[in-house]
């Protein structure tokens, strides 16, 4: 049933929260001060689908992308970049407040940079057995089929038609098929997850795929199926060898940012400990300062770590990352 709803604020998620009268009403893509019409969401009576906007917030901006609203993989593109960022700031002040935490909070860091430089493709046969390539909906389980993702690096521009290509080939039911693609130095590095065994035949084709669309590495599960150059990422000085479906900050420039952060705040210390440590993204910049101890329990499988001369060592015991500075005073 079709409903008219106000607007009151935004919730933690970006969703728009109405008062209704047992509680809060959440609806997606809507903003402050709007009146909008809704209809139900079976399942989720504290929920609402957003059926039209009849009084625009000024705040509306039109999406850079044809799929949102339908493809869960953005929620606010519909948002002015200051409003964007105020909304985005208050969620940690917020948080620091609720914490009893007494902290000056700067300025949101646009870190978006080139783009995401890794991203996850879900595929599933539909109805028919018709192929869907893309990202989940949004609060659902089908898959919305997509043409092209604006928010990722220009280095994953073939991706798309590349997860095409891969789930043409594999034969999986249930759950959908998970494809990542992760943009390195070398070139894409691709880790199908979901596919079931593989036969001879589809792992020969599957190596086809990786060499026309040039993948630098193609793996299943970890497991490699074609390479032809080694994956490696640049972090500082220090070059690094990737894991298969390795952890990565999305963005190239979120990484520099946070590590900016990491390191002037470790300045003048001569002992670290990096106890959620990946494939080194602070502890390699730390090691050039300091002598440092990286740990992770979260990825069995290890990588080394090339650590420029100069530096300290470094070492890798085993992925956000907890910092420890020990300074001599």
């Amino acid at each position: 049933m079709v409903e008219r709803i106000l607007i009151n604020r935004l919730g933690q998620h970006g969703d728009g929260i109405a008062e209704g009268a047992e509680g809060p009403i959440y609806i997606p893509g809507t903003l402050p001060g709007e009146t909008v019409e809704v209809d139900t969401e079976p399942g989720h009576p504290d929920r609402r689908r957003l059926v039209n906007v009849q009084q625009s917030s000024a705040l509306r901006i039109d999406p850079i992308c044809r799929h949102f609203g339908v493809c869960g993989g953005c929620a606010m593109q519909h948002l002015s970049e200051g409003s964007y960022r105020s909304w985005k700031r208050d969620l940690v002040v917020t948080a620091m407040r609720q914490a009893g935490i007494d902290v000056q909070i700067a300025p949101l860091t646009d870190a978006h940079g080139d783009g995401r430089r890794r991203v996850v493709f879900h595929a599933r046969r539909g109805g028919h057995g018709v192929l869907q390539v893309g990202y989940s909906a949004a609060h659902a389980h089908h898959i919305v089929p997509i043409d092209r993702c604006p928010i990722l690096t220009k280095s994953l521009d073939g991706a798309l038609k590349a997860a095409w290509a891969i789930a043409e080939l594999l034969n999986f039911t249930g759950k959908p098929l998970d494809i990542q693609f992760t943009a390195t130095d070398q070139g894409l590095d691709v880790d199908i997850r979901g596919s079931g065994a593989l036969t001879a035949p589809t792992v020969a084709a599957l190596a086809a795929v990786a060499q026309r669309y040039d993948f630098a590495r193609l793996t299943r599960h970890g497991e490699l199926i074609a390479q032809m150059r080694r994956p490696s990422l640049h972090m500082g000085a220090a070059v690094v060898p990737l894991p298969p479906g390795v952890f990565l900050q999305a963005t190239a420039q979120g990484e520099a940012a946070l590590s900016r952060l990491v390191v002037d705040g470790c300045t003048g210390a001569d002992k670290i400990a990096d106890l959620f440590a990946g494939v080194g993204t602070f502890a390699l910049r730390l090691a050039v300062h300091a002598r440092v101890s990286a740990f992770d329990a979260m990825n069995r499988q290890s990588s080394r770590l090339s650590v420029p001369r100069q530096a300290p060592s470094v070492s890798n015991r085993s992925t956000p990352s907890g910092v420890i500075c020990s300074r001599r005073h």
